[in-house]
């Protein structure tokens, strides 16, 4: 089994729908962080606790600047 599924995965962040959480897992897995989303979507929206992005626990520093550096247009 590859060690990136191995690793505890955390929630970094909670969109409202799928199409927000996947252009986040797009972004991250492009930087070379795994990314995975979960939730409910029914027709492309997040269910009662919206859709989550989760990445590797020891890679969420990482992450969330990455997400910053996207946000803000660097």
């Amino acid at each position: 089994m590859d060690a990136q599924y191995r690793s505890v995965m955390k929630a970094l962040r909670a969109y409202s729908t799928q199409v927000e959480a996947d252009l986040a897992r797009i972004v991250l897995e492009g930087e070379g962080i795994p990314a995975t989303v979960v939730g409910i979507s029914i027709g492309m929206e997040g269910g009662f606790g919206g859709v989550r992005l989760l990445v590797p626990e020891a890679q969420v520093e990482a992450a969330l600047r990455v997400l910053q550096a996207f946000e803000s247009g660097e």
